[in-house]
């Protein structure tokens, strides 16, 4: 058995762990999932120049973000 066979059986086996869709993560406990950038205090941030993308590609950025933000996985926050 290579490699990828004994991944592919793991992942079979243990199948109900993974999760599939964002929707499938509710009700994870933010005490150990959320990420939080901390700034020191007194940094200004730095702009950027805007990047451009092909819009096939936005396309598909877009649609990944609204996955996550309708499923509640991610939210805007301000930093003060």
């Amino acid at each position: 058995m290579g490699k990828r066979d004994g991944l592919v059986s793991l992942l079979k086996e243990f199948f109900d762990v993974f999760a599939l869709k964002y929707t499938d993560m509710l009700g994870l406990d933010t005490n150990i999932v959320v990420y939080m950038l901390f700034l020191i205090d007194g940094c200004k941030p730095v702009k950027q120049k805007l990047r451009r993308m092909r819009l096939d590609i936005l396309t598909k950025v877009k649609e990944e973000v609204k996955k996550q933000w309708d499923a509640r996985f991610i939210e805007v926050v301000k930093y003060p």
